[in-house]
């Protein structure tokens, strides 16, 4: 056949598909598949629609601010009690808005919508990631399933908490670090476009800390795989880390200055810095074990193995067939597309052809076992990979080399650059023999690859060098190793995220710390290409999904471990004997003791303090020190209860640290509950808000008179100064200047041996 006579071959237009209306049987199916799991949290989101005491701690510091008293759980002092800083504000903002009475049910109808959008650009940001190098063809739902049939994700798409959030910002950092590899990939084509503007990247991926402080590791990990999809000069470099830093800098400033600390008090009294294996270990297990979920995560990494090594046996046929591998091997089909993946954006794979021995596979064309793979094709194990069209069996192509489509080579003979090259006939000048050198100036032998190209006119050198110079003075980058970065940064985060989990010790609600963690390991598999054994794998994910989804319950409480771990969402749902609890309400109208006692107190118009004496043992009302700016005082364990109950301008005092700044430098005195490890000794409450002689049943004199001494020693004067006394311009200089040893700053438990080392 004349080359007059050859037949082009169409290509797929290069770039990633915008998700727009479906026109293809694939397209409707993508769009089906992505819907669907969209529907299914946001369907069984709301049918386990709840909040729990922790989401009345957020609201009543949204009330403090709408009612314009400052970011603060009491008009008194200022003490953050918000974990997630953004939650807070997005209520308070949403609260603002005309209608909005109750901030509880804003936050269970926002943080629904903010996972399911979570989810939704989680799906999309992979679909991106896949049509990266194969812009057409089905895709079928793996990861996802993994999630989705879980009570912990049913549970925290609502509960009032930042959860919602949480999965609102990994979904949408996961899209836009796909969105800068696909721009990456389009500015490197040779006739690539500009460097984008990707600052406002760089300042959404640096939210992480407010979103809440331990997804700082996920902001580092995404930034730094951003510069590595880049490698921009120091000047760019210096101005993305100024976006990501601008808005985590200048609030620390104003928590450093305002509140006289550096981290949320829940971080002091949870005591976030600390260690302790083994509670973070069973509570790992608590979430994995109930589900069953090492059966999918096994599927998965067996998956996934399985294709690495069908990329590396194919790599080494070809290397063996005289022919180096090029690092543009594509994945097996139904892999996602991750280090050693080519780049060009317009290789594809067609479903419902395959390749085999005697026909040779085009771009769009699926490889077969034993047949040999094209650039974007998969490439199954014992596969023969080929470069551009491929010759006949055995013919050998060059790194680079571009055969003309429809045309072989002669068996043993590899094909040149741009040369055709007939059965019968001699390697064309230029080309590369078995056993052989490459001639000096070839692609193939490390010197000059101007004027060669890939299929699609990609340059070779943008193909095998790091982060080069070519003709046009723009910087590439090695597509295999960008797809790398890019599959390995949420896997990264996932494994610091699980590893702090476990480091700290875990959480008392089941699943709720590892859920973010499985959310970014997953992501990168969340889609997978059609093909055997992705549509195996997927089965068997399904089947395991339907018997979690039906069958597989989390245990209510845990009370042969050594840590308290309790399925949050059933407890309060037997506890305040309604199916969903998602108003203020439903918190306030239940008759309890402490309840009782706090409204009569409220009533009768005393200036008194209802104390909460350890185990229940009473709620006895005394009187408050006339320095008290509050009418009523109350000190309960129950902070977000308390704060519902009480009126704004009463003082809450929390029992376990997590609004106390007294309370929150304290030393840990009990394991028992995550979070919970700063009971605080009431001969403390009495020392602070009642008068000197002050009796009350239930709480030793000795130990009240101890805490008073050691209120007026050391640090502690100036601790409860830096949270009580008015912020004036020298107030907040103080504050934050002094802030670093603050924090620091711990206080014994025990009141006698706190005046002791105090006084």
């Amino acid at each position: 056949m004349s080359r007059s006579d050859e037949l082009p071959v169409p290509q797929p237009t290069p770039g990633t598909r915008a998700f727009g209306l479906p026109g293809t049987l694939a397209q409707r199916w993508n769009a089906l598949a992505v819907a669907v799991c969209g529907a299914v949290v946001l369907v069984m989101g709301y049918r386990h629609r709840w909040t729990n005491d922790d989401a009345l701690i957020y609201t009543r510091a949204v009330r403090q601010i709408l009612a314009g008293n400052g970011p603060v759980f009491n008009v008194q002092e200022r003490a953050e009690s918000s974990t997630g800083t953004l939650w807070q504000w997005l209520l308070a903002a949403g609260g603002a808005l005309p209608g909005v009475s109750d901030p509880l049910r804003l936050a269970v109808a926002l943080g629904l919508l903010l996972t399911v959008a979570g989810y939704l650009l989680a799906l999309d940001g992979t679909r991106r990631m896949l049509r990266v190098h194969r812009p057409a063809g089905a895709l079928l739902p793996a990861g996802v399933l993994v999630l989705l049939p879980l009570c912990a994700t049913w549970d925290y798409a609502t509960s009032g908490l930042e959860t919602g959030l949480s999965f609102a910002y990994l979904g949408g950092a996961w899209w836009l670090l796909v969105r800068a590899r696909t721009l990456r990939a389009a500015h490197d084509a040779p006739a690539g476009r500009g460097r984008p503007a990707l600052a406002p990247t760089a300042f959404a991926l640096g939210l992480g800390p407010l979103v809440r402080p331990d997804l700082a590791l996920v902001s580092g990990v995404f930034l730094v795989a951003l510069w590595l999809l880049w490698r921009p000069p120091l000047r760019t470099t210096l101005g993305w880390a100024g976006a990501a830093a601008a808005l985590p800098c200048a609030y620390e400033i104003f928590r450093a200055g305002y509140y006289g600390v550096l981290v949320p008090l829940p971080a002091l009294a949870k005591e976030a810095s600390g260690t302790q294996w083994q509670f973070g270990w069973d509570y790992l297990r608590n979430t994995l074990d109930p589900y069953l979920l090492w059966i999918p995560l096994s599927l998965l990494a067996g998956y996934i193995g399985y294709r690495a090594y069908g990329v590396c046996r194919a790599r080494g046929a070809a290397a063996m067939a005289g022919a180096p591998a090029a690092p543009d091997i594509s994945a097996a089909r139904g892999a996602p597309a991750m280090a050693g993946t080519p780049a060009t954006p317009d290789a594809s794979a067609a479903r419902d052809t395959s390749a085999t021995a005697d026909a040779p596979a085009t771009s769009a064309t699926s490889a077969e076992p034993g047949a040999p793979a094209s650039p974007g094709a998969p490439a199954e194990p014992g596969g023969a990979v080929t470069t551009g069209t491929p010759a006949e069996t055995g013919c050998a192509v060059a790194a680079g080399a571009s055969a003309t489509p429809g045309t072989t080579g002669a068996p043993g003979t590899p094909a040149t650059f741009g040369t055709t090259v007939t059965p019968g006939s001699p390697a064309a000048p230029g080309a590369v023999t078995p056993g052989t050198a490459a001639p000096a100036g070839s692609a193939v032998g490390g010197g000059s690859a101007v004027g060669a190209s890939l299929p699609h006119g990609v340059p070779v050198r943008q193909w095998v060098r790091w982060w080069g110079r070519p003709r046009d003075g723009r910087a590439v980058s090695r597509p295999y190793t960008a797809d790398a970065v890019l599959v390995g940064a949420p896997v990264a985060a996932g494994l610091l995220s699980a590893f702090f989990v476990v480091k700290i010790g875990g959480d008392f609600m089941h699943g709720r710390m590892v859920l973010p963690a499985l959310f970014l390991l997953l992501l990168p598999v969340f889609l997978l290409h059609l093909g055997r054994a992705a549509t195996v794998l997927a089965g068997a994910l399904a089947a395991w999904a339907v018997v979690c989804g039906l069958l597989l319950r989390p245990p209510l409480e845990s009370p042969d471990d050594p840590r308290i771990v309790f399925d949050s969402h059933t407890v309060y749902q037997r506890v305040l004997g309604d199916t969903h609890p998602v108003g203020q309400s439903a918190h306030t109208e239940r008759r309890l003791a402490f309840t009782d006692a706090a409204r009569h107190t409220l009533r009768t118009g005393r200036h008194a303090l209802v104390l909460r004496l350890p185990h229940d043992a009473g709620y006895p009302v005394v009187p408050l020190a006339p320095h008290v700016r509050a009418p009523v005082a109350a000190a309960e364990a129950r902070l977000g209860h308390a704060g519902a109950v009480l009126p704004l301008d009463g003082f809450v005092i929390d029992t376990l640290g997590l609004s106390n700044p007294l309370g929150a430098h304290t030393e840990p005195t009990s394991r028992r509950k995550a979070g919970h490890e700063k009971p605080l000794d009431r001969a403390w409450v009495v020392a602070d808000v009642t008068a000197p002689g002050t009796r009350v049943p239930g709480v030793d004199p000795d130990r009240v008179r101890a805490a008073r001494h050691a209120l007026t020693c050391g640090p502690l004067p100036e601790l409860l100064a830096s949270a009580r006394e008015p912020l004036t311009p020298g107030r907040f200089w103080s504050n934050l200047t002094g802030a670093w040893d603050r924090t620091r700053f711990r206080i014994p438990a025990d009141p006698v041996e706190a005046e002791r080392r105090l006084c």
